[in-house]
């Protein structure tokens, strides 16, 4: 089989098979250099999964013993 006719048969199976809706199909080179199509089946989709956010225990994030001026100037200074 050639590469064209591989993608040819994959398309068509693609549109025709009815188990298109849980395979498809993809074409392949072969070591000795021919084409084949392969079958791979295709997950069912799941649903997500939940994702909880939890408060860290670390406070120390939330805690800047600065004072307001010192945490919104630079240690550089106002630009000077």
């Amino acid at each position: 089989m050639t590469e064209q006719e591989a993608r040819e048969r994959c398309a068509k199976l693609g549109a025709e098979s009815p188990e298109r809706s849980t395979h498809s199909w993809i074409p392949k080179k072969n070591p000795a250099g021919d084409w084949s199509v392969v079958k791979l089946a295709v997950p069912s989709p799941k649903t997500p999964e939940t994702v909880t956010t939890e408060p860290s225990e670390n406070q120390s994030a939330k805690d800047d013993p600065r004072t307001a001026m010192e945490q919104s100037f630079p240690p550089w200074g106002a630009g000077i």
